[in-house]
């Protein structure tokens, strides 16, 4: 008898150290979530980011960001896919590639072969205040409106780097106003208002984009553009 009580005590305690290892875990893996993720933070894209900001007064780390929300990019709506084997669609992809290497606010992808538009002005179907992904995958061509901001936050995006073939990063400044709102208060970019930066992390083999936010601050964006 003494025996079973005793198994049955190791037993139950075991258990209790099993199931507090688990909930730590998942504790800590939820934690590190909620943060910009270590192969974001450590890329030389983001240092360079953080460092040009500090070197112009903006004093904002990697610690300072949360994960605000997490999206699906692909739409059918917004994203075009052709084939490699049309010779006119390849001729227009290898075109394309050509006539946008060495422009800025595009960032080619490491294989050279995709890139990121996040120039601030209209371009063909694209806005001011959208982002295209254009590139090849396998034997397919993607064009993409892979992300937008809204214009009533005064939303600009600053900076984009590629981490790998499949995962890139585009950098925001706008109002911290909820994009739900329907009733947002204006505010001129020549007035100060309240602004939050946006860590967008986009995965295209995932389609996953993972929003993380900066604390707020008050800024001129007008001026502050220019430091970006």
């Amino acid at each position: 008898m003494k025996d079973k009580i005793a198994i049955t005590l190791t037993v139950a305690i075991f258990l209790l150290v099993s199931a507090g290892v688990y909930i730590n875990v998942k504790q800590q893996q939820a934690l590190d979530r909620s943060k910009i993720p270590p192969k974001v933070e450590l890329s030389r894209g983001f240092q360079r980011w953080i460092t040009n900001l500090k070197n112009k007064g903006i004093i904002i780390e990697a610690d300072n960001f949360r994960l605000k929300e997490e999206n699906e990019i692909y739409n059918s709506k917004w994203t075009k896919v052709y084939s490699m084997d049309d010779p006119q669609m390849k001729m227009t992809f290898e075109d394309t590639i050509k006539s946008l290497s060495g422009v800025g606010k595009v960032i080619f992808s490491p294989s050279g072969r995709e890139f990121v538009d996040y120039r601030n002005q209209i371009r063909g179907a694209y806005q001011p205040n959208e982002v295209r992904f254009y590139g090849q995958k396998e034997d397919k061509i993607i064009d993409a409106r892979i992300l937008n901001c809204d214009i009533k936050a005064n939303c600009y995006f600053d900076r984009a780097f590629f981490l790998d073939n499949d995962v890139f990063v585009v950098t925001e400044v706008s109002r911290n106003v909820d994009k739900k709102d329907t009733n947002v208060a204006a505010c001129s970019v020549d007035a100060q208002c309240t602004y939050t930066f946006k860590v967008h992390v986009i995965d295209l083999i995932k389609n996953s984009r993972l929003v993380y936010e900066s604390k707020p601050f008050d800024v001129v964006l007008t001026k502050l553009i220019p430091e970006l």
